[in-house]
C-alpha cells in the first residue's frame, strides 16, 4: 500500500504532465483538481419494490433500482520534473490524490427496500426493510514515474512520447443502514473495497504554439497503463435491534480477499498552457482531464449481470509550475 509516510515524502518530489523542460532544469509544481466520480451502473446499492395504486387498470409490481450519484470534489497533484544535463530524456515523478463521498437515503413508505450487497440480501431480512441510507466514499492515490522526450516535428508543433511505471491505491468504503420502523427492525452493513495495483504506463503528448501569441500553447496528451492488481473486499451485515431475527441470520459476512487480476487505465488531457519567461520561468495551465479504470469495482452484489464495474473520473485541472 501507499503509506502516509510515502505520500508525505512523495509530495515533496512529485509532478505530472510537466511543460517542456530543457537540460539542467528542475521544475516543481502543483495542480488543483475538481473532478466528478462515476461508477454507474455498478453503483446500484438498493432496490425499491412497490405496487401500483389500487384500482389501476394495469396492476403490477414496480422494481426501481437506486443508484448513487457523486458530487464534484477537489483533489491535488504535486511533483517535480528533472531534466539531466547529460540526457535528452527528462524524468517526472508525480503524486495524485483525490477523494469524494456522497450519501443517499430511502425514506420509510409503503414499499420494500432490498439490499443489493450480497450479505444484506442473503441475510434473510432483505424482504423486511422499508427504509435505508448509505454513505459511500472513494479515495484514490497514484504514484507515477515517467521518462519523456520532446520531439520538434514542425516549427510550432512538438510531440512528447513517455513511458514509465504507475502505482495505484483505490479504497472505497460503503456504510449502509436498513430498517423497518413498524417491526422495530434495524441493521447495518459495511462494505470495504480496497485495490492496489502496479504496472507499466505509456503515452504521447502534443503541444501547439499559438501563432501571434507570446508563450500561449494548446496542449494535450493520452496515456494508459496495464496494471496487475490485488482486490480485497469485505461485506459485513449485522442486526442492531434487540429483537429476535426474523427467520434470518443475526450477522452475515462475505469476503473476497487477495483476488489478483489485471486491469486497464486510460487517461486523457486537453487544455491551454501559458509561460511567463524570467529568471524563474512560470508556467500556468488550465484544462480538462478524464481517467477510466476498467473493471475497477468488484463489489459482491446479488445481481451481477448488469454490473460493469468501471470507475470514471473527469473534470477540470489548474496548475502552476516554477522552473529553476
Amino acid at each position: 500500500m501507499i503509506t502516509r509516510g510515502t505520500s508525505l515524502f512523495a509530495m515533496l518530489l512529485l509532478t505530472w504532465a510537466c511543460p517542456q523542460a530543457h537540460a539542467g532544469e528542475i521544475t516543481p509544481f502543483a495542480e488543483v483538481l475538481i473532478w466528478h466520480a462515476s461508477e454507474e451502473t455498478s453503483s446500484t446499492w438498493a432496490s425499491v419494490v412497490s405496487e401500483t395504486p389500487s384500482g389501476s387498470p394495469d396492476p403490477r409490481s414496480v422494481f426501481a433500482a437506486q443508484q448513487l450519484d457523486f458530487n464534484w470534489s477537489p483533489g491535488f497533484r504535486v511533483g517535480v520534473n528533472i531534466a539531466p544535463e547529460t540526457s535528452n530524456w527528462d524524468w517526472t515523478l508525480a503524486l495524485t490524490n483525490f477523494s469524494t463521498s456522497q450519501g443517499a437515503e430511502i425514506p420509510d413508505g409503503d414499499h420494500l427496500v432490498l439490499p443489493e450487497f450480497f450479505s444484506g440480501f442473503v441475510s434473510g431480512d432483505g424482504f423486511s426493510f422499508t427504509t435505508a441510507s448509505l454513505d459511500w466514499s472513494i479515495r484514490m492515490t497514484t504514484f507515477d514515474i515517467e521518462a519523456g522526450h520532446d520531439i520538434q516535428v514542425l516549427d510550432d508543433v512538438t510531440i512528447r512520447p513517455v513511458f514509465g511505471l504507475k502505482i495505484a491505491s483505490i479504497r472505497q468504503s460503503l456504510q449502509s443502514r436498513w430498517g423497518n420502523p413498524s417491526l422495530g427492525l434495524t441493521a447495518v452493513e459495511d462494505v470495504n473495497h480496497d485495490f492496489f495495483g502496479v504496472g507499466p504506463s505509456f503515452g504521447v503528448g502534443g503541444t501547439w504554439h499559438v501563432p501571434g501569441t507570446s508563450g500561449l500553447r494548446v496542449v494535450g496528451s493520452c496515456s494508459g497503463a496495464l496494471m496487475y492488481g490485488t482486490w480485497n473486499v469485505t461485506d459485513d451485515f449485522q442486526r442492531t435491534d434487540p429483537g429476535l431475527p426474523l427467520l434470518s441470520y443475526d450477522a452475515f459476512s462475505t469476503t473476497m480477499n487477495d483476488a489478483q487480476l489485471g486491469t486497464v487505465m486510460i487517461r486523457s488531457f486537453v487544455g491551454l498552457e501559458w509561460t511567463l519567461p524570467g529568471k524563474l520561468e512560470l508556467t500556468a495551465w488550465l484544462g480538462y482531464e478524464a481517467q477510466w479504470w476498467a473493471n475497477q469495482q468488484r463489489l459482491l452484489t446479488f445481481q451481477q449481470l448488469p454490473m460493469h464495474g468501471d470507475l470514471t473520473l473527469q473534470g477540470g485541472s489548474c496548475g502552476l509550475a516554477v522552473c529553476y
